[in-house]
């Protein structure tokens, strides 16, 4: 029979355990009351476990219509949306996308594939076909040029399917002539399914190796590994999901605090 004041503590921890559910659940969802023009709602909203529409089209680098899903051919796919006439954070992210990959032991075109889709229908094929040399000319692993995609929109509604399903929003603002969109790309399984969401311009090539060996797995990353994930990062923008978070994380602390005290308490009335 566990005695007082170690069934309280015991009762306490369980208590915060149940509480910190709630709160993270809380955390989970968005916050009530944004408005439409908040930037929150530019942010990534994960879909990991959503099926791409693999039936969209669209248009290569040589102009030829094609489909997203041709691109899915047995290996993982590093799905980017991103407009080539991006001078912020479009260019960055792919440099660090591809000054990661070459920090792998994989082949681009055999054991991952490359696809950029734009979101700007001002960009043409042979704009594609431009960055495509650009960037492939940077990657040291595997026939760069066979594995690299840049594609463009056959029509809008098209991509925007595409990043819906992502869960990447994006819109054109007429002051400044550019699309405002978050940084950041899906690791698909080879079947389309999304598997995993980095998000920022610091990439890892620790993360990447992950993410793509559980695409190939067919893995998707659930919402509380992201959150976990998110909460440790340096400088993450929490906005709404600040107070829960940090809240939940406290009684987290607390509680294995307690729980360590009943633990050592019991050990020394034992040898008392």
């Amino acid at each position: 029979m566990i005695r007082a004041p170690y069934g309280f503590l015991l009762a306490f921890c369980l208590c915060s355990g149940a509480l910190i559910v709630t709160l993270i659940a809380a955390a989970l969802s968005p916050p009530a009351g944004t408005g439409t023009t908040d930037a929150s709602e530019l942010a990534i909203r994960p879909h990991a476990g959503a099926q791409l529409p693999l039936a969209s089209r669209l248009v290569d680098e040589r102009g030829s219509a094609v489909r997203l899903g041709e691109y899915f051919t047995g290996s993982p796919v590093i799905l980017v949306l991103e407009y080539l006439r991006c001078t912020a954070l479009c260019g960055v992210t792919l440099r660090n996308l591809l000054e990661a990959l070459n920090g792998l032991p994989l082949d681009v075109g055999r054991d991952y594939e490359l696809v950029a889709v734009s979101s700007d229908p001002r960009d043409k094929p042979e704009d594609a076909l431009a960055a495509r040399s650009k960037y492939a000319s940077l990657l040291g692993h595997g026939e760069a040029e066979a594995g690299v995609h840049f594609l463009t929109a056959a029509l809008p509604a098209e991509v925007r399917e595409i990043a819906d399903t992502v869960g990447f929003p994006y819109r054109y603002d007429n002051l400044l002539d550019a699309y405002i969109h978050p940084s950041g790309f899906v690791i698909a399984a080879p079947d389309g399914v999304i598997s995993r969401y980095i998000e920022g311009v610091a990439i890892s090539s620790r993360d990447l190796i992950d993410a793509l060996t559980d695409a190939e797995k067919n893995k998707a990353q659930d919402p509380l590994t992201r959150l976990l994930l998110l909460c440790h990062v340096r400088g993450a923008q929490l906005k709404g999901f600040a107070v829960p978070v940090l809240t939940a994380f406290t009684v987290a602390d607390v509680s294995a605090g307690l729980i360590l005290i009943v633990i050592f308490a019991a050990i020394w009335r034992r040898r008392a």
